[in-house]
């Protein structure tokens, strides 16, 4: 294994898991000795430690590199330097940083978690029993988390529920079935021994615990672990999460991500990013919540704009595919599904009033008009000249001009220039709990399950736009029909879009080869080389080489 800090950094400060008044109360420390984890202030330092690594993935540009690019959904816009993993080329190897950095970090947790573990079965004096256990079950649901996250990445990983006391040469690849029984054992532990409700807000709960296993149970129903009643048990699981708590869907689509509303009725649980920049600074790419940079597009170069903390650092990271915006958000189907427009930023007012030339037209903009249009089709050129506007047309859209998707956007950063964000990120929410369900049921019972239909439709009927519900609803059971899975993956990524599903959603279906191929030009020749093999990731070199025995002990797989 890597030889990790025994506890790393505590950097555990008032705002790391909420920004509101209810905060788990915290004080920096850094070099603790072990013995600190056995008083009553070290064991809980080490409980929230736990859920520090959970930054390195979710909404960083590490956690979405991983599971955005690649996809039918998005390929490479004209920034960054990790162009590599929507391509599948070359240089997706076992030097790869990303991959390295998500294993890393998923071990780090992992190690934390059981140093809790230990310290709870060694007795902690100065803590009720019942509270031990309690941290206990929020140290197993993170630990069934990162575990899940690797399985899913690299295939069989190293399983270990010991903590580490010292330098460990040895690891070894358990077998994919036993690391998904430990999973479920902690998520199982979990659930039994969690509240209902958080007693502050970011930690886990028991119904957070119940939708994690759901989608452990899905996912695992297609992987080598797979067992005959695994669709049955995710579909349990998350009718249990939506019809025995107080959680509901949004009535606004819209509403899920808008700004300030974070703790929503919709949201299971999330990972929790603070405002205090010394959160941020505790974070190794210094960041905080950074989702918000990389959907964007260079607005700041076009005529009426200059940049701005409302409208954000203009990274073109992830580009959405001609799929997403014209198939998957069909044209036709826009003045019913409102999530198109409530997905991405098509408009861009005036803010630096004057003259330009917009299409070959002198065009006066007064603030506050509309400086750019993303409509959504393929507008004539005479046609553009008319608006008063600039019009971008889906034949326009290249590398660097795209309609960017908004869910993220941050506009409580202190300047233009910051780029650590703040929002919490937003990891379980009830729309994907209902999806879980109607995948569950679609295999299980095909597509004339009405219970997979009826889960797809309290998705849909939220999304409609006003009046609109039952043309919405009413095509469901003809588009599963015909198209299947694939109609759920659709749904998925209307629903989804940008949240870190994707790419996990196209292994588990099996479909990442034959969408990603017919809908991102990026992986197949002679930018890409998508192959069987990429639905794993590699194993960092670090790994096996700090190993014991090499690659003979801890194997690469196969293909890189």
């Amino acid at each position: 294994m890597f030889k990790y800090r025994k506890i790393f950094v505590l950097v555990m400060i008032a705002g790391l898991f909420v920004s509101c008044s209810d905060l788990l109360e915290e004080e920096v420390h850094t070099q603790v000795s072990d013995s600190r984890y056995s008083t009553p202030d070290g064991f809980n330092e080490a409980v929230n430690a736990t859920y520090y690594p959970l930054r390195s993935f979710y909404g960083t540009e590490q956690g979405l590199t991983a599971t955005v690019f690649g996809t039918d959904t998005y390929r490479e816009g004209a920034d960054g330097g990790y162009k590599y993993m929507n391509r599948y080329s070359n240089e997706l190897d076992s030097f790869d940083y990303i991959t390295e950095w998500i294993w890393q970090n998923m071990y780090e947790g992992i190690n934390i978690a059981n140093t809790v573990l230990a310290r709870a079965e060694s007795g902690v004096e100065g803590i009720s029993q019942e509270v031990v256990t309690r941290r206990s079950a929020e140290a197993r649901f993170l630990r069934g988390q990162y575990y899940f996250i690797l399985v899913q990445m690299f295939g069989a990983v190293h399983l270990t529920t010991e903590e580490t006391e010292g330098v460990e040469l040895e690891a070894s690849r358990t077998p994919v079935p036993q690391v998904y029984e430990q999973i479920i054992s902690d998520l199982e532990f979990a659930i039994a021994n969690l509240p209902v409700e958080a007693e502050q807000a970011g930690r886990a709960t028991k119904p957070a615990s119940e939708h994690l296993l759901a989608r452990v149970y899905l996912t695992k129903a297609t992987s080598e672990a797979g067992a005959s009643g695994d669709y049955q048990q995710a579909a349990d699981l998350a009718e249990t999460v939506i019809n025995d708590y107080d959680f509901t869907l949004l009535d606004d689509f819209g509403d899920v991500h808008a700004v300030g509303n974070e703790q929503n009725a919709e949201v299971i649980w999330a990972v929790q990013y603070s405002p205090n920049p010394l959160a941020n600074e505790s974070a190794d790419d210094k960041n905080g919540n950074s989702s918000h940079l990389y959907f964007n597009f260079p607005y700041d170069q076009e005529p009426g704009l200059f940049r701005t903390v409302e409208f954000g650092r203009p990274w073109r990271r992830f580009r959405p595919t001609l799929f997403t915006t014209q198939e998957m958000f069909n044209i036709d189907d826009r003045d019913v599904d409102s999530r198109y427009e409530k997905s991405f930023k098509l408009t861009f007012r005036v803010i630096d009033p004057g003259t330009y030339e917009v299409d070959g037209v002198e065009k006066d903009f007064a603030e506050g008009d509309t400086a750019i249009w993303f409509p959504g089709y393929n507008m004539p050129l005479e046609e553009q000249q008319q608006q008063d506007t600039q019009v971008i047309t889906p034949e326009e859209y290249n590398s660097i001009n795209f309609p960017p998707l908004w869910k993220h956007a941050d506009p409580n950063r202190a300047s233009v220039n910051v780029t650590a964000g703040s929002r919490n990120w937003l990891a379980f929410r009830l729309a994907e709990t209902h999806l879980i369900a109607a995948e569950a049921y679609f295999m299980m019972n095909g597509a004339g399950s009405v219970n997979a239909i009826d889960h797809l439709n309290a998705v849909r009927e939220r999304a409609a736009w006003p009046g609109q519900e039952v043309t919405m609803t009413s095509r469901t059971a003809t588009a599963l029909a015909e198209d299947g899975i694939d109609f759920i993956l659709d749904e998925r990524g209307r629903e989804l879009l940008g949240e870190g599903f994707r790419w996990f959603d196209l292994v588990r279906t099996d479909k990442l080869l034959e969408r990603a191929k017919a809908h991102n030009p990026d992986v197949v020749p002679p930018l890409g080389n998508l192959q069987e093999y990429h639905k794993l990731r590699p194993i960092p070199q670090g790994q096996i080489d700090r190993t014991e025995g090499g690659s003979d002990s801890f194997p690469q797989n196969r293909g890189y």
